[in-house]
């Protein structure tokens, strides 16, 4: 069973304000391999959850890294939800 991401509204803005960047700064073909792989690490996280190695076991907080400056920092909840 695939466990459900849910963004919080931070997540999203921060998201929102990296689209804005990298679309002022590259070209759409960086920007679409980019989010290509972003869309296939949130498909594999959706399926293992714990995938990615936990930095704060405190806050139960976890980080993928995406690209060398990409990071995606993300919780595994006790219901199922990422």
């Amino acid at each position: 069973m695939s466990a459900k991401i849910i963004w919080s509204s931070i997540a999203r803005k921060s998201f929102d304000d990296l689209v804005v960047f990298l679309e002022s700064k590259w070209e759409k073909k960086v920007i679409d391999k980019l989010f290509t792989e972003l869309n296939r690490i949130l498909k594999e996280l959706s399926e293992n959850p714990e995938m990615y190695p936990e930095v704060s076991s405190r806050r139960k907080l976890r980080k993928c890294v995406i690209r060398r400056k990409t990071l995606l920092f993300y919780r595994v909840k006790s219901s199922g939800h990422i």
